[in-house]
């Protein structure tokens, strides 16, 4: 799917800088998260998964092993911690990343000899290094001017962008959750940046197949690229005002792109539900979201009631911030998410990815990732229009 025409070089933290030393740094983290994942017991015992990723999510759902053990996690009040992760919960977190790391390596034929922390750190500087010593790339440059190595930065960032959502996905899809199948899904996805992580992450089906050789056995890497039947963009970032024109342009039938504030944007949608037949919307997504983006939490389910269909699945992540009030007020933001949903009897479900203790030892402790990109908390609901209904109806 190509999304790239028009797209910007822009991190979710506007402030953050995304350089070729960035990308360098993130792409060897991951690969050496990978790495100790393949030299241990459990690798073998979940390789077969991915080799046909969809079929065995289906199956976890007829497991009454599973089921038992995802009972077991979510038992303690909806708030699941992975930083002392269960046996259970550790391996969730084993096939997320590999999930994950399935985008890193897409299209790679990689040695089972070299499936090391050493090994995997090699390959991926072979990536990097053409662009490690490039300078951030200024938000003023058009991208249709964008040289061959800034492009090249650009889609390194989009794979760094897709990994993080390909993570955090895949953890909640092993729960139980986010199980419509994507051809199925009308989407509503808000403060999306170029949204590469909304159309391609979000549905994106890990896959690694093993392949034997005279030299040994090979695993070759790859990514199958899904798309929702139907999604709905909402950013008011005008520097995507040209990528989300061509996108709308590119995939009318698929993707409605709105460039304008939330309320203004609820209304349009509203609007084409009711005039065009536009598809009442059974997914909404915001992927690192920004707490300012939801400055009233009641206005906010209020706005989103107003479009779902009769249930949909609310996914949200949070990360860092750009400072650590900015990261406290997000954690307070999805603090008053989660009250305001248990409220109204909607069980929702918050992951914490970070390291326990004080709010400064949360912030600077992600358990993937590092700060710049990666996602801190997941935020799951399944919303049920009844209920919201009668708390948070349109006036």
């Amino acid at each position: 799917m190509d999304i790239s025409s028009g797209a910007v070089l822009v991190s979710d933290q506007r402030q953050a800088s995304v350089s070729g030393r960035f990308v360098d740094s993130a792409y060897k983290l991951e690969a050496d998260g990978f790495g100790a994942i393949c030299t241990s017991s459990i690798f073998r015992q979940i390789l077969p998964h991915f080799k046909d990723y969809e079929k065995y999510l289906a199956g976890l759902k007829q497991s009454p092993s599973r089921q038992k053990a995802v009972k077991n996690i979510l038992q303690k009040d909806g708030i699941v911690s992975a930083a002392v992760p269960t046996r259970d919960l550790a391996e969730i977190f084993c096939i997320s990343q590999v999930s994950a790391c399935c985008e890193l390596l897409r299209g790679k034929n990689i040695p089972i000899s070299e499936l090391n922390r050493e090994g995997m750190r090699l390959l991926v500087q072979q990536t990097t290094a053409p662009l490690k010593d490039e300078p951030a790339i200024s938000s003023e440059i058009p991208p249709d001017q964008y040289n061959e190595t800034q492009r090249g930065l650009l889609a390194a960032v989009n794979v760094i962008q897709n990994l993080d959502t390909i993570r955090v996905v895949q953890a909640i899809r092993q729960l139980g959750f986010l199980n419509t199948r994507s051809g199925s899904i009308h989407q509503l996805s808000l403060a999306v940046g170029n949204a590469y992580r909304d159309l391609v992450g979000l549905h994106a089906v890990p896959r690694i197949l093993a392949e034997d050789s005279s030299s040994g056995g090979i695993l070759k890497f790859d990514v199958l690229d899904r798309q929702a039947a139907h999604t709905v963009l909402i950013n008011n970032d005008p520097i995507y005002t040209r990528h989300f024109s061509s996108l709308n342009n590119k995939q009318e039938e698929r993707v409605l792109a709105l460039n304008m504030d939330v309320g203004q944007a609820i209304d349009i949608l509203i609007s084409k539900q009711n005039e065009s037949g536009l598809a009442k919307r059974n997914l909404v997504v915001g992927l690192r979201i920004d707490h300012r983006k939801i400055p009233n939490v009641g206005d906010f389910l209020r706005q989103v009631t107003a479009v779902i269909d009769q249930s949909a699945d609310l996914f949200l992540t949070i990360g860092a911030g750009n400072s650590q009030s900015e990261f406290e007020d997000r954690l307070r933001c999805f603090d008053d998410l989660f009250n305001a949903l248990s409220r109204a009897e909607l069980k929702p479900l918050r992951i914490l990815m970070h390291k326990q203790g004080s709010l400064e030892d949360q912030r600077s402790s992600p358990l993937f990732g590092n700060i710049e990109y990666t996602s801190y908390q997941i935020l799951h609901c399944k919303l049920l229009r009844k209920k919201l209904g009668k708390i948070y109806h349109r006036v």
